[in-house]
């Protein structure tokens, strides 16, 4: 990459009208960045409080239109906008702040000032349609028959999106040199907008949605191309990753890889030329403002019928029009949440009953029948003890902050200060991601549950984050449900499911976590008691705990009722045997027989891999050594053939030169020529 600051600075000089065509739809603005990390203008301020905070600034998203002249100071190589179009409000919320040099990140005082799905109005379904990576660095010498290829391959993704939109009119394409993007209208949604106008939440349920179905509709999309067009999938790669504030190279943008830039493609008829930087011309440019009209042109707006009949088939059958189909799928989702609040009110209902029931018999234990009392445990915990003890490689590292820093130990910070702890809310900041949590996200990032504080921690990595804070000592009940308590699955329990007895028993120190052993079920293997005592003690001390199991006790002689199991347990937690002493040591013999063998497949894998090695550095020594072989001979011959060839002068040579050289002339001959050499 050749190209100097000056020339990138003049090219979007004179690229600006570009920008200003696609800066808005209708009234709507959308982001304008620099580098792909200059999101906000930023300005010093007066608010006292702040400042003294450490947040000498305050700042907003910038404006692709407004803010373009400082958009453009600010730009090193290659300009950014947002795929989405926003309510100006958006861009009204000014928020304290202050610059992180070393981890060249805004660090924002509460939240940043970024649009939430609330604030969208104009939206397209997008993809970035990339090249294959093992093609992308060859962009700019792309054979006949690959660009023939891919320019079919992209033809065809347009040809889906008129499918989504009703009509190839309101498709627009740009190349983005690295691959290519694909656009529907973003003016279709503004009927949306329009409609639910005066209620925000449904407004955001509806885009929220919307852009997860496009992006799940494109994805099918990308399995129909690859079967209608032989060898797409090897030269074409896309992204289905569209979002409420995602980025992309506008036309003429500079590609950070490639000295070239992002040009229009007609839709209609298909080319993918790569155009160079120093190509650009005024004829370009006119090309590139129409392409940003067309775009921003609002004249597609009855393309909403066909994108809601498209991503929400089913609703749509059943509803006269888009209208009522969005409304429904609004009212469903709050209905569901209502459920949701009904059924976590009823369970906290049960659960006051059922504690009264008990009369403190679950006080002190190490169990508990409720879910809630989890939660509960999980959320007093401190959270500057796991961000002090376990999460940070330095912890409180600017002590003048009014909120404790730390350094990451999950991700490099250069500074080391770039979380923080908010003791108050018991809560932690990323502010490199702009992302946190409580107590069990920063315990799974420390342990290496998930990576990136922005990542969300549901199902079983939050379990699993759990076993972790009781590793580390903090006072957490095991949840056990017992007979006749809710499933997920909006049934009940007939008994205390087998996996939850297993946990009942580690957790009431009956049986050790690592003493529970393979068995052999009709649906396969599963982990069972090593005998039967175990299991009926731990059924007893679970009666004792006040909880309801459901279960029988067994005997050795009698093997448990297959209905007594539920999907988790295929086989009962006894075997036939003689005895129950037999009975524990065949399931000891079971299970060392079972490691063993692991670690046999385990060598036999190793002393492969090792012979294969053996094998080839083998071969390489009989190489090096007839090479060895081949290179002494030919030394040979030449120190022989120059022996001769002085011998022959040498009586003259001594005399007229050195006459008390007694030297041989084959050190003589050594002397001028390096055999090593």
């Amino acid at each position: 990459m050749t190209l100097s600051e000056s020339a990138i600075s003049e090219h979007y000089r004179r690229a600006k009208p570009v920008y200003e065509a696609l800066a808005a739809v209708k009234d709507y603005p959308t982001i304008g960045l620099n580098d792909f990390v200059g999101w906000y203008i930023k300005r010093d301020h007066d608010d006292v409080e702040a400042i003294k905070a450490g947040y000498p600034q305050r700042g907003r998203v910038a404006r692709l239109d407004r803010d373009y002249d400082e958009i453009h100071d600010r730009l090193e190589r290659t300009l950014y906008a947002v795929t989405t179009y926003k309510t100006p409000a958006a861009f009204q919320q000014w928020e304290p702040c202050r610059y992180d040099d070393s981890e060249e990140t805004t660090v924002w005082q509460d939240e940043p000032p970024t649009p939430e799905y609330a604030d969208l109005r104009a939206v397209p379904a997008w993809g970035d349609i990339d090249l294959a990576d093992d093609i992308k660095p060859h962009r700019g010498d792309l054979d006949a028959e690959t660009r023939d290829l891919v320019e079919r391959t992209l033809d065809a993704y347009i040809e889906e999106y008129a499918t989504l939109y009703g009509t190839r009119d309101a498709v627009y394409a740009l190349d983005s040199v690295g691959g290519a993007y694909v656009f529907g209208a973003p003016e279709a949604t503004l009927p949306i907008a329009d409609h639910f106008s005066d209620d925000p939440d449904a407004l955001e349920r509806v885009f929220d949605e919307f852009l997860d179905r496009s992006n799940a509709w494109l994805q099918k999309a990308e399995t129909r191309v690859n079967e209608r067009v032989a060898g797409a999938a090897d030269v074409i790669q896309p992204d289905w990753v569209n979002n409420k504030n995602r980025q992309y190279k506008p036309p003429l943008s500079v590609h950070a890889d490639h000295d070239a830039v992002v040009t229009p493609i007609a839709t209609d008829d298909v080319r993918y030329e790569l155009r160079p930087f120093e190509t650009v011309d005024d004829t370009l440019i006119e090309q590139a403002v129409s392409w940003a009209d067309d775009l921003t042109r609002v004249e597609h707006t009855d393309c909403v019928d066909s994108l809601v009949a498209t991503l929400w088939p089913n609703l749509y059958e059943n509803h006269d029009g888009w209208r009522a189909t969005l409304e429904a799928c609004v009212e469903a989702e709050r209905e569901r949440e209502r459920e949701r609040q009904r059924q976590r009110e009823a369970a906290l209902q049960r659960r006051e009953e059922r504690l009264a029931e008990l009369d403190g018999t679950l006080e002190g234990r190490p169990i508990t029948p409720f879910k809630e009392d989890v939660y509960e445990a999980v959320e007093n915990i401190d959270i500057t003890e796991i961000a002090r003890h376990y999460a940070s490689d330095a912890y409180d590292t600017d002590p003048n902050q009014p909120r404790p820093q730390f350094d990451p130990c999950w991700r490099h910070s250069e500074s080391g200060q770039s979380c923080f702890v908010d003791e108050q809310a018991n809560t932690f900041g990323d502010s490199k991601v702009n992302a946190g949590g409580g107590p069990a996200k920063l315990m799974a990032l420390a342990t290496g549950i998930i990576s990136d504080a922005n990542a969300d921690l549901d199902g079983e990595d939050y379990w699993a984050a759990v076993d972790e804070l009781r590793s580390a000592g903090y006072d957490i009940p095991v949840w056990v449900p017992e007979a006749g308590s809710d499933r997920v699955d909006g049934g009940t329990y007939d008994q205390m499911p087998f996996w939850a007895v297993r946990k009942a028993a580690v957790a009431l120190e009956i049986c050790p976590e690592d003493a529970f052993v393979d068995r052999e079920g009709e649906e396969g293997t599963y982990e069972g008691f090593p005998g039967y005592e175990t299991y009926n003690e731990t059924l007893e001390a679970i009666e004792d705990a006040g909880l309801r199991h459901g279960r029988d006790l067994i005997s050795p002689e009698e093997r448990p009722d297959p209905k007594d199991q539920n999907e988790e347990d295929a086989s009962s937690d006894t075997d036939s045997a003689d005895s129950p002493a037999s009975q524990l040591d065949q399931a000891h013999l079971r299970e060392k027989n079972r490691l063993l063998s692991a670690k046999v497949d385990q060598l036999e894998a190793e002393l492969g891999e090792k012979t294969d090695r053996i094998d080839a550095l083998e071969a390489e020594l009989e190489r090096l050594q007839r090479e060895l072989e081949t290179v002494r001979s030919e030394r040979n011959h030449l120190e022989s053939a120059l022996e001769d060839d002085v011998l022959n002068q040498d009586s003259e040579q001594q005399t007229e030169e050195d006459p008390a050289d007694d030297r041989s002339p084959l050190d003589r001959a050594r002397e001028l020529v390096s055999f090593d050499q």
